[in-house]
């Protein structure tokens, strides 16, 4: 008679505890890893900062900061409109949440002057994910409300984001004209030492342009008396073509050193106007 195996009580904890180890980590994996379980992150959703936006109207519009303020709930836009020319139409900001694109609230205008202008939101949510400030152009006669959904659509010329996880925070106790015109001249400045410096860095790259130029020109011309007068002729004519693009490129840098200079002006003259304003 063959004798009967024991086994051993803990040989069945063992494979108990495996097989429940086993089953928690294939789940983790399979429901861990499910965006039918966990909804994803959506993308943030925002208006890139100083890029000039082009409108169907031909205005531009550039988004230069936004801010939002935990205390007292409220977000503030800085942008300016470069209106097209003829251009009649009144600008209107609404803004509303992603989550109910159908409510559109107020906003409050803080600063407005030669097309600069700061936009105040109220009562944002603390909790809010991502918002659109609406912009509208609307004849002097149109009421936004009296407007049918159609024309409504026709006359909304862009949406300026602001995204919750990425905006700047900021105190937004001082509103005071005085500041809010020493941020756009800084911002002004900013350009134009950018611009700046794109000009400097293009006109010493024409003038080493040119300078290859009337090398390649003196090299050809100190071998003419070596050619035969066939290879004159056609050494000729490419000196002559030399010749007539150096022309060409020293206008351009004629053009490029003015703009170089216009430039610098309006850099003094903001740098003037910025320490006036910190007075």
């Amino acid at each position: 008679m063959r004798p009967k195996t024991r086994r051993r009580l803990t040989q069945n904890f063992s494979r108990f505890y495996l097989g429940l180890g086993l089953f928690f980590v294939v789940g983790f994996l399979f429901f861990g890893t499910s965006s039918f379980f966990f909804a994803e992150e959506a993308p943030v959703n925002e208006t890139p900062i100083n890029e000039a936006i082009r409108l169907s109207n031909g205005e531009t519009v550039t988004l230069h900061a936004s801010s939002y303020d935990t205390e007292t709930k409220t977000m503030r836009i800085r942008l300016s409109l470069d209106d097209a020319p003829g251009n009649t139409n009144d600008h209107l900001f609404r803004y509303v949440y992603k989550a109910r694109p159908n409510s559109e609230k107020e906003v409050t205008l803080l600063y407005e002057r030669n097309d600069q202008y700061v936009l105040e939101l109220k009562d944002v949510s603390n909790e809010f994910d991502q918002l659109a400030v609406r912009i509208y152009g609307l004849n002097k006669s149109q009421s936004i409300d009296a407007l049918t959904a159609e024309e409504r659509k026709n006359s909304l010329l862009t949406s300026l984001y602001a995204d919750r996880r990425t905006i700047e925070q900021a105190n937004h106790s001082s509103s005071d004209e005085t500041t809010f015109t020493r941020l756009f001249v800084k911002d002004e400045l900013t350009e134009t030492e950018q611009q700046l410096e794109k000009a400097q860095q293009s006109v010493e790259a024409q003038r080493q342009q040119i300078k290859r130029l009337d090398r390649d020109q003196e090299e050809l011309e100190g071998e003419l008396p070596y050619l035969s007068l066939d290879e004159q002729v056609e050494q000729e004519n490419e000196i002559f073509d030399l010749g007539r693009k150096r022309d060409e490129l020293t206008l351009e840098l004629e053009k490029l050193e003015q703009s170089v200079t216009a430039l610098e002006e309006k850099h003094d003259k903001l740098h003037v106007r910025l320490r006036e304003l910190s007075i």
